[in-house]
């Protein structure tokens, strides 16, 4: 297990394998210097690490909708309404 410790004190922990609906996913799990825990997906972290933080109300998407292609060409924010309706055009399609 890796450990990525941030100047404010956070400590990163993962990735770890999550089990979801559409396989597994890589996660990564943050204990704040607050001792606050939280987790993220990897594409995000990943996004978040190269462009910075993702504002409030917005997503990490897959253009190709591949989750597991976490190519930084294929990572773009878009608000969670937009993502959940590109979501909802691509299930109906099955």
């Amino acid at each position: 297990m890796a450990v990525e410790k941030k100047a404010n004190g956070d400590k990163v922990y993962g990735p770890y394998e999550k089990q979801a609906k559409d396989g597994k996913r890589k996660i990564y799990v943050t204990r704040k210097a607050s001792g606050v825990v939280t987790s993220t997906t990897k594409s995000r972290k990943e996004y978040e690490d190269r462009n910075g933080r993702v504002a409030k109300g917005q997503e990490v998407d897959h253009k190709d909708s591949n989750k597991n292609n976490d190519s930084p060409k294929n990572l773009r924010v878009i608000s969670k309404s937009a993502n959940v309706a590109k979501e909802n055009k691509r299930r109906a399609k099955k």
